[in-house]
């Protein structure tokens, strides 16, 4: 396949129903209306995200990464695994369930599935007083929590945190959270839906009946200690066309938020990434001299392949914002230009989060 045969990916995105879901990605974010049911998130980017533009169209991506795995990821590439990432918007009207993840040799060793599921979110909406939760309020110990759990109590031990639009909380898989209702919210991870729930606030579904709880698992895997801090400070490298802000960063991704004020140099690429706009529209340039473009517009995720070298991006009238995501080398791609920008280890470090045990970049400063 030539060069001149990769172009920005369109993928359709995947609506899910649910029980706790709302409107809001309709009227936020172009969504299809679902006619008055619930929805509760959009899926944008995964596996089975079908590519609906160029010659491409109607190929799942999987497919597409299996016959091309280099040329659509990067030289690193893994044409054997799942596509690494999973992107999503989720519209919280309800509280969700309190739950835990595996990380990836609990998900190999209990579900045989080759990826746990560490996440991050950025918060595109928050009602007044939207709180999350983000781990416990302090250390606590199995016995304490199966304590709880028997009185009906878990609620005492958890950490509520207020949230506001622009945060930006980072999820390493074993910490226990739950997203709250009034959030409207962007959502990066690892691609697995393994999710064990501890706790769902006793509700029921359609029929009268409790969701399925999943205690024994979520014991297994969950981190019993208190965080230290539950947002992360993003970290900007400005220039005169657009602003570079470093939401979160991990061995198995990193997110960044782009502001987009004039056409930007060439952005090279050498490997995959996802893009989608938040805020106005934008156009992507792309192909030799960068004479083919394709406009994106709020709510619209593509994927840019590895093979396509660089791109440019322009807002088409004002400001444009998009988030970024990519699989990173983390030194390169994200400690070394920060540290160029004049950012201390200290500052990089909190990217990763609050618990230094499961922090990838503490490991590399």
């Amino acid at each position: 396949m030539t060069y001149d045969e990769w172009y920005p990916l369109r993928l359709d995105p995947r609506l899910s129903a649910k029980l706790w879901g709302g409107q809001r990605l309709a009227e936020q974010l172009h969504k299809p209306h679902s006619d008055g049911q619930p929805i509760g998130e959009s899926w944008e980017a995964h596996d089975d995200a079908i590519i609906t533009n160029g010659a491409h169209a109607g190929t799942r991506l999987l497919d597409l990464m299996r016959a091309h795995p280099r040329a659509l990821l990067g030289d690193n590439a893994d044409g054997d695994a799942p596509f690494p990432l999973l992107f999503k918007f989720i519209d919280a009207q309800q509280d969700l369930s309190v739950q835990v993840h595996p990380d990836d040799a609990q998900s190999r060793a209990r579900e045989g599935y080759p990826f746990g599921k560490t996440e991050a979110w950025y918060i595109l909406h928050a009602d007044a007083g939207a709180r999350i939760v983000h781990g416990f309020r302090r250390d606590v110990a199995e016995a304490t929590v199966r304590d709880a759990l028997a009185r009906g109590t878990l609620e005492d031990l958890l950490a509520f945190v207020l949230v506001e639009r622009g945060d930006v909380v980072f999820v390493p898989a074993g910490t226990v959270h739950a997203i709250g209702r009034g959030i409207v919210l962007a959502e990066i991870q690892q691609q697995s839906d393994i999710t064990y729930r501890f706790y769902d606030w006793n509700r029921t579904d359609e029929s009268g009946r409790p969701r399925a709880l999943h205690v024994e698992q979520a014991l297994q895997v969950v981190d019993f200690h208190a965080l230290s801090a539950h947002t992360v400070t993003p970290l900007a490298i400005r220039a005169d066309a657009y602003d570079r802000n470093f939401l979160a960063a991990c061995r198995y991704f990193a997110w960044e938020r782009l502001d987009v004020r004039a056409r930007t140099p060439s952005l090279p690429l050498d490997k995959f990434a996802l893009l989608s706009l938040i805020a106005g529209e934008a156009q992507i340039a792309y192909g030799a001299a960068f004479a083919q473009s394709m406009s994106i517009r709020k709510g619209e995720t593509v994927l840019l392949s590895a093979r396509m070298g660089a791109y440019q991006l322009a807002p088409v009238a004002e400001t444009c914002v998009l988030l970024k995501a990519y699989v990173p080398d983390l030194r390169a791609d994200v400690i070394a230009p920060l540290r160029a920008a004049g950012y201390d280890d200290t500052r990089i470090r909190q990217l990763g989060g609050a618990d230094l045990d499961r922090n990838d970049l503490a490991l590399r400063l």
